[in-house]
């Protein structure tokens, strides 16, 4: 992303979470920053692009960390510690933007925002499942939706004070304090005679609610770009990759999706066996043919 681009985004953050995305016009963005409207529209054709821009450049930014950390040859859950250290650091650095993102995930009418806002939500619950099976078992395997939502009410609720409210905790301090009392849970869960509230079934029937089938293809294409970070393979080749998915990811956008552009550029990834279930999924939702 060009060097400029960065800093109206920056700019435009800073203005969208003191005066809100309706309350901010072009003007404001640009007289902000110092520069012409007509320069503006060189770099975005409108607000709206800008706005799902900075979603994009911000996820893209956290995911890529995350990626580092679930690439690392470690213990589940010190994955998880790693993982909630590095959320609350980020979100602190970058307090503008998560004050934006919660008041236009509930107030946006921006179709293309709102689909990109439910794929990283459903792609952040999957990896999440995923990483909480791995670190405490098939034990927990029945519970295991109830312990993503635990898990996710416990550090939003730390979220709220520390990022929106001001209370200063150190996010290594947070990272240990959390770990033990999902730990506490996981005990609890263990013991207990309950029966879990939700089933496989219900997550799963809740997760494709909140998805239509684009933003299920857009959540299997950003768990692809993902998954592709942590993998051992040539920079250069990485970048073509990244460049195929952005090109999926515009095409999925449009109203009439080409599915043998779909069918064509997912044999790029043919031969990278860790994306296979994403390129399956996106084929069987397409109801095209893999080649």
């Amino acid at each position: 992303m060009k060097q400029k681009r960065k800093e109206l985004i920056k700019t435009a953050i800073k203005l969208f979470a003191e005066k809100g995305f309706q309350s901010t016009s072009v003007q404001d963005i640009v007289s902000n920053y110092g520069i012409s409207k007509g320069a503006f529209y060189n770099y975005f054709s409108s607000k709206e692009e800008l706005l799902v821009d900075i979603f994009r450049y911000y996820h893209d930014k956290l995911n890529k960390k995350i990626s580092e950390i679930d690439a690392l040859n470690i213990d589940p859950k010190e994955k998880i510690r790693k993982r909630i250290q590095l959320q609350f650091q980020y979100f602190m650095k970058h307090r503008d933007f998560i004050v934006m993102y919660f008041r236009e995930q509930n107030q946006s009418v921006n179709e293309e925002l709102q689909k990109l806002i439910k794929a990283h939500t459903v792609n952040m619950l999957e990896k999440e499942e995923t990483l909480l099976l791995a670190c405490y078992g098939e034990s927990i395997q029945s519970s295991v939706n109830d312990l993503v939502l635990i898990c996710f009410g416990i550090r939003n609720a730390y979220m709220k004070i520390t990022v929106f409210d001001g209370i200063e905790l150190e996010p290594e301090q947070i990272s240990y304090y959390l770990l033990e009392r999902i730990d506490d849970v996981v005990e609890g869960i263990k013991r207990s005679k309950l029966e879990p509230l939700l089933t496989k079934a219900q997550f799963k029937e809740y997760m494709n609610g909140l998805l239509t089938n684009q933003q299920k293809i857009l959540s299997n294409l950003i768990a692809m770009k993902e998954t592709l970070e942590s993998l051992g393979i040539p920079q250069d080749r990485k970048e073509e990759l990244y460049n195929v998915i952005e090109y999926l990811i515009e095409e999925n956008n449009k109203q009439d999706v080409k599915k043998y552009i779909f069918q064509g550029m997912l044999t790029n990834f043919k031969t990278i066996k860790e994306l296979d279930p994403f390129r399956k999924e996106i084929a069987e939702i397409l109801s095209i043919e893999l080649l």
